[in-house]
């Protein structure tokens, strides 16, 4: 996803600043300990079982990704996620990972550092090729994200959608995470394409698309400019996420039902044909047509009346309810 593509979907929320620092409950001190990383795992484990909404979602997704680090043997990093899961689990506020940290960054309670063995307060940066000109490239793409996603998560994401926010910045984490490894390799894995979806569908949740209209001459079911521009800006809004177009085909009360049945699903079939031209997924397409059935038409008009109105295919976003809640732990 291309920096244009991420303006486009931050438009859908409002997009303020970053939440203060100084406001964190949880300071971000990177890297971990890896001499604490199996108890403080198994301790992230015990806690994730609590059931506080976006706090617990929160820290069940930071255990898994905690896990994952484990797999690949990472200790360091599963350590770090163990310890973001266990303060999302107490209800602590835990916010998205920083590339790197600003100068007037506090410096980690004397406490914490002690226990998890912290490098200096500059040390602390996330290791991310190109994060010395953060202006460019992939380290503006992370941070660009990171902007967008916390106006998202203060804007409601938090409240309205728990399960599929905490999911997205755990996503965004491990997104950041890769990119320490291999920065443009990072952006074509699956972190990367996961927080893209989910950052999708969180947009779609907190501003739901307006429906769209595309309408087709009379005796017509050859889609228009306009009508194409009408699909092509439906499709583009929930492409990457996993939202659903429904499709109504209907027509005007001239020629007989049976005919305007049939003119319907032509005109319902086209926009499909050019919902899938533009990327979308078939099976995220559910295409009906109700001829002139009148208890169905924008505009109630006699039988034989021409109604431009009437000759449309009604374009809605379906946002489906059985999207997985969190990621799965890798153990």
């Amino acid at each position: 996803m291309n920096f244009t593509q991420y303006r486009f979907l931050a438009s859908s929320v409002s997009i303020i600043s970053i939440l203060a620092l100084g406001a964190c409950s949880y300071e971000q001190g990177h890297p971990g300990n890896p001499l604490a990383e199996g108890a403080r795992l198994n301790g992230a484990k015990e806690a994730s079982n609590s059931t506080n909404g976006f706090a617990s979602d929160l820290g069940r997704n930071y255990y898994a990704l905690a896990t994952r680090s484990r797999a690949d043997k990472d200790w360091v990093d599963s350590d770090y996620f163990a310890g973001k899961s266990i303060a999302a689990s107490n209800g602590e506020v835990v916010q998205p990972e920083l590339t790197r940290l600003p100068l007037s960054y506090p410096p980690l309670p004397a406490a914490r550092a002690s226990q998890e063995g912290e490098l200096p307060v500059h040390a602390r940066n996330w290791l991310i090729p190109g994060n010395g000109n953060p202006g460019v490239g992939e380290v503006r793409a992370l941070d660009d994200a990171r902007a967008n996603l916390v106006a998202a998560l203060d804007n409601g994401g938090r409240e309205r959608a728990p399960a599929l926010a905490a999911r997205a910045q755990v996503l965004y984490d491990c997104w950041v995470e890769q990119s320490e490894k291999n920065v443009k390799a990072a952006f074509n894995g699956q972190c990367h394409r996961d927080f893209i979806r989910d950052y999708t569908d969180l947009t779609v949740v907190l501003n739901p698309p307006p429906a769209r209209n595309a309408y087709f001459e009379h005796d017509s079911a050859v889609l228009t400019s306009e009508g194409r521009q009408q699909i092509r800006g439906a499709v583009a809004r929930i492409a990457p996420g996993t939202a659903q177009l429904k499709l109504v085909g209907k027509a005007d009360r001239t020629g007989t039902e049976p005919y305007n049945m049939k003119l319907s699903e032509e005109r319902a079939q086209a926009i499909r044909a050019a919902a899938v031209a533009d990327g979308l997924p078939a099976n995220r397409l559910d295409t009906h047509w109700t001829g002139e059935e009148l208890r169905f038409l924008p505009v109630q008009t006699p039988n034989g009346v021409k109604e431009p109105k009437n000759r449309v295919v009604e374009i809605d976003t379906v946002m489906p309810s059985t999207q997985v809640a969190e990621l799965p732990p890798a153990e």
